[in-house]
């Protein structure tokens, strides 16, 4: 147990946990000088290295390197063929982006409610808001935990319907005891910095098909096709545009941080959830707070861990006094401008109630029962 003055020492000694450090292996960084020694830094044959290594590693065959996770699902909803009239359903507990990329296809986002136990899209409220408007379901992997992915296709199939993953929060998690991404539609993952495959910025798409991965391919470089293949070159001039794309590209200099970081995922899978397991035997009996119903052991990335909370806004209040970095995952986001609020009572309550807790590669055992000291004494003192 942490007394008093060791919280106290924590704090004054500047020593604080973040809620986040992403952690790169040295191997990175040789990776990187070589691109930077070498002729051409934009999207070459380490983008390429890139995509066949992530696809090995998630058990897929065709994978499309972007430069963020919100292009990767901006790309997954065109492929699909959203557009204006169409509705797509979605949870509201995700970020904005997710939204966002719906919007911009000029369709109506329609939000469904979740199951509190988990945060994930609840099948049954799913069901309830389809209507023959209804084009795709976005289906978030909150924190890292996947989502009832069985219940969902088996919806979406009844209705005609496609599904796109959100696996942003999801990277390495098993659904099944098989890798996420090895089953289903589309699957768009995210490599920002705070994510469990960090490179700064980035993102994948997942797709069934030679012929999507080779649109998709052309769609994140403005719709261009190169007449002769992609040349590594500025000055690489024959090519012809079919349809309007976007600048989504990813480049080398991301793609060899991306390689370096695919070669320790599962150590840091394995690390991230024994101190999620931790967490959740510590917490387990602690009056006020309830560890989500997460698989921490085995299928979820712990991309994060949530936990609810009675009172949240103390308990962010004396773990930030105590030196430890917390957040909010998320503001629902329909209550923002853009959208249109819906009737979801289980996602007001749970993003009024969750609190974000540490859990990267830079954490120990040690910081996670000082963490648990802390919740335990504000929880009972």
């Amino acid at each position: 147990m942490s007394s008093s003055a060791e919280i106290t020492s924590r704090v004054r000694g500047a020593s604080p946990i973040p809620l986040f450090h992403p952690v790169v292996p040295p191997t990175a960084k040789e990776r990187v000088v070589q691109v930077l020694d070498s002729p051409w830094i934009g999207t070459g044959p380490l983008t390429e290295e890139f995509e066949a290594a992530f696809a090995k590693k998630i058990g897929v065959r065709h994978v499309v390197a972007v430069n963020s996770g919100t292009a990767a699902l901006h790309l997954g909803l065109r492929l699909i063929g959203v557009g204006p009239g169409d509705e797509v359903v979605l949870p509201a507990n995700t970020f904005v982006a997710t939204g966002h990329v719906v919007l911009q296809e000029g369709a109506t986002p329609v939000f469904a409610d979740i199951d509190p136990t988990t945060g994930n899209l609840d099948p049954e409220h799913l069901r309830a808001v389809l209507s023959p408007r209804t084009a795709a379901v976005i289906a978030v992997h909150y924190a890292g935990a996947p989502c009832e992915m069985d219940e969902i296709r088996t919806l979406a199939d009844q209705a005609g319907i496609a599904v796109l993953e959100d696996c942003a929060h999801a990277c390495g998690a098993l659904y099944k005891g098989r890798p996420l991404g090895s089953v289903g539609q589309y699957q768009a993952y995210s490599f920002q910095a705070t994510k469990t495959l960090a490179i700064g910025e980035g993102g994948a798409l997942v797709v069934r098909t030679e012929e999507e991965a080779e649109r998709a391919r052309r769609l994140r470089r403005l719709g261009i096709s190169f007449k002769s293949g992609f040349i590594a070159s500025a000055g690489n001039w024959d090519y012809t545009v079919d349809e309007v794309g976007f600048k989504y590209n990813m480049n080398d200099i991301q793609a060899a941080i991306g390689l370096a970081q695919i070669e320790v995922l599962d150590q840091i899978h394995d690390q991230r959830a024994k101190l999620a397991g931790r967490y959740a035997l510590r917490l387990a009996h602690v009056p006020g707070v309830r560890v989500l119903n997460h698989p921490h052991t085995t299928g979820s990335s712990n991309w994060i861990m949530p936990v609810m909370v009675d009172d949240r806004d103390r308990l962010m209040t004396e773990l930030g006094r105590a030196g430890v970095g917390t957040g909010v995952h998320f503001r629902r986001i329909d209550s923002h401008a853009p959208y249109e609020q819906a009737d979801l009572p289980h996602t007001e309550w749970f993003w009024r109630h969750q609190v974000s807790l540490p859990v990267h590669s830079a954490l120990t055992d040690k910081d996670v029962d000082y963490i648990c000291d802390v919740i335990e004494r504000v929880a009972t003192g």
